[in-house]
């Protein structure tokens, strides 16, 4: 039988107060949510929902990501850009951390031509001068680029830049800035990043092996499930792999991917199978996360069409995944896959 595998994005952590008997509740809910939207898809593309006896996994790794990232930053400092930009000593994996979350809004801002001379506040008026002290008494990194000056939310044309974002996302500055501290504790801590890959390898190793597995991964879930696919999935028979709202377009992501390395694209993991349509992409033109898509173009496939993008529209909410998996063109090579075993090739 084939196995439906969930795998979440960032933020999906019990609320505070929330006592751990009620986590598994918690996430049962949004494993439920994830089945609704999806048979909502399925019906509207004229194909049976999901079957009752199908095995569902939705390894929820919310609570142990947010602690993990909550003890790295209790016991030292946490990825300020203010403090790397001037260049002060800083632990390795902060280190990293830091340059990843630099990364990301470069990558974002350079692709949709974010022109500071058309934000309300203009940067030459708001940077530190050459040798001028920043609010540390450590002069400004001369030649550095604009996003490594300081942190995201004090400076004024980057706070700039995360506006010009969050009206292209339709949510706060916050959030996105939010997002990518997330995105970048999961590539540049190898101690997070462990944390979630043991949840969602244990899952995997919980499915009979020969048995077919449909992974379906959401946002930075997209990300953690191409390094379990490259990493603990050896063996596994992929009937399809899904993605929407994903950033692995994002060369600073593609970077930090298990088994990345260069400036070049990433290759689809070895377990994916090697025929068209084996991967579906779902994205939104609108979703910032998702911003470099189609994906097909920016990773290296084993064959033409390995990867099928799917352009949508997710509704209101451009990155949320229920917008997502209520879309006929998503949802359904997916409930093909769950039923077949193996996606249609087109």
């Amino acid at each position: 039988m084939t196995t439906l595998f969930l795998i979440h994005g960032r933020g999906q952590h019990t609320a505070p107060g929330i006592p751990p008997s009620q986590v598994a509740e918690h996430a049962d809910a949004i494993r439920r949510r994830w089945l609704q939207a999806l048979n909502t898809g399925l019906h509207d593309a004229g194909r049976p929902p999901i079957p009752d006896a199908a095995p569902v996994l939705f390894p929820f790794y919310g609570n142990a990501f947010r602690d993990a990232v909550a003890e790295r930053e209790g016991s030292g400092p946490g990825p300020d850009l203010a403090r790397w930009s001037t260049g002060e000593p800083l632990p390795a994996d902060v280190q990293a951390v830091c340059e990843v979350k630099a990364g990301l809004v470069h990558d974002v801002t350079e692709h949709l031509r974010f022109d500071p001379a058309s934000a309300s506040l203009h940067p030459e008026s708001l940077h530190p001068a050459a040798g001028e002290p920043t609010a540390r008494g450590v002069p400004a990194g001369v030649g550095r680029p604009w996003w490594e000056l300081d942190e995201l939310l004090r400076v004024p044309w980057l706070r700039a830049a995360l506006q010009f974002l969050a009206e292209r996302a339709g949510v706060s500055a916050r959030v996105i800035e939010e997002y990518f501290t997330d995105v970048a504790y999961y590539l540049g801590c190898a101690e997070v990043r462990q944390t979630v890959l043991a949840i969602v390898e244990r899952a995997l190793a919980d499915v009979p092996r020969g048995e077919p597995v449909v992974v379906v991964g959401h946002s930075l879930g997209s990300v953690v499930a191409y390094d379990a696919l490259t990493r603990g999935a050896q063996g596994r028979t992929i009937a399809l792999v899904a993605t929407t709202g994903s950033p692995l377009g994002l060369p600073v992501v593609q970077r930090h991917l298990l088994g990345g390395a260069g400036a070049g694209p990433v290759p689809v993991p070895a377990v994916v199978p090697v025929r068209r349509s084996a991967w579906v992409n779902g994205y939104d033109v609108r979703d910032v996360v998702a911003i470099l898509n189609p994906l097909a173009p920016r990773l290296k496939q084993a064959v033409t069409g390995q990867i099928r993008d799917v352009r949508v529209n997710a509704g209101d909410k451009p990155h949320a995944v229920i917008g997502y998996l209520e879309n006929a063109a998503v949802a359904e090579p997916v409930g093909r896959a769950v039923h077949s075993g193996s996606p249609a090739s087109t």
